[in-house]
């Protein structure tokens, strides 16, 4: 009977340690990914609902995204918007996307889960579609071990986008590095949307800035010494090139990737 209780024990253990491993593996499958499209998702929840709406994503998404290629890189509370909630899809090319989104949509998790997702929401259709301006990618990781705030920037460059991108790489960025801002920079994706169930935005005049940081005070205090640092000439011409500035201040939520 002892060694019987034994085997069961040892049995019991090793189903253990193999569901943990299986569970575990599920969760990082958005790691160490090249990254060579995003999808920003801004949603508007219905009144009240935005938290409740969260744990239900968090439940039924991220582990059923990432398994087939949707790689979900964070999930955030915008400061500005009580109602929205914010996240990050990446994927490795447009072909992949094209892959996941009939495979996800049509398939059974989302049968199962999403009408009860789209009950919670009232505006989904808030997406922008981007991809890095080095063409080379950039790893799942660059949005995994972060912790703080997120910030992204939208600027809109009416027919200067080249000119944007000139003075973002020098003579600014060497501001920023100085500075000890990291920004990873996008464009738009302007390949055909090849699933227009899902609408997005394809801007040829954007560039997107998305950097993490501390706190909201580092930030602040980082934007004051990069504004410092910057000459006027500088400064002139950005203002000259940057049509409109957007700024979005995230802060992610419990199960976000890296936290």
């Amino acid at each position: 009977m002892r060694n019987n209780f034994k085997r069961n024990l040892l049995i019991g253990m090793l189903f253990l340690t193999l569901m943990n491993q299986k569970i575990s593996e599920a969760q990082n499958l958005n790691e160490n990914r090249i990254i060579k499209v995003i999808e920003l998702r801004n949603y508007v929840t219905r009144a009240g609902m935005r938290d409740q709406f969260i744990d239900y994503f968090e439940e039924h998404f991220i582990e059923s995204q990432n398994a087939i290629g949707g790689y979900t890189l964070g999930q955030f509370r915008p400061k500005e918007g009580d109602d929205n909630f914010f996240w990050i899809r990446g994927f490795t090319e447009m072909s992949t996307r094209s892959e996941f989104l009939s495979a996800f949509y049509f398939g059974p998790v989302w049968k199962q889960y999403g009408p009860g997702a789209n009950t919670m929401l009232v505006n989904n259709d808030n997406v922008y579609l981007l991809k890095p301006l080095t063409p080379e990618g950039v790893n799942s990781n660059e949005f995994g071990n972060k912790k703080g705030i997120m910030v992204i920037d939208f600027y809109v460059a009416n027919s200067k986008l080249d000119k944007l991108i000139k003075i973002f790489r020098e003579p600014y960025n060497p501001i920023l590095k100085k500075t000890g801002v990291h920004t990873m920079l996008w464009i738009s994706e302007l390949a055909v949307n090849d699933f227009p169930r899902l609408p997005v935005f394809q801007d040829k005049n954007l560039l997107v800035g998305i950097t993490f940081y501390e706190n909201e005070r580092v930030y602040r205090l980082k934007m004051k010494q990069v504004d410092a640092n910057m000459s006027t000439q500088l400064r002139d011409e950005m203002n000259d090139t940057i049509t409109t500035r957007n700024t979005l201040i995230l802060y992610p939520t419990k199960k976000s990737f890296g936290n």
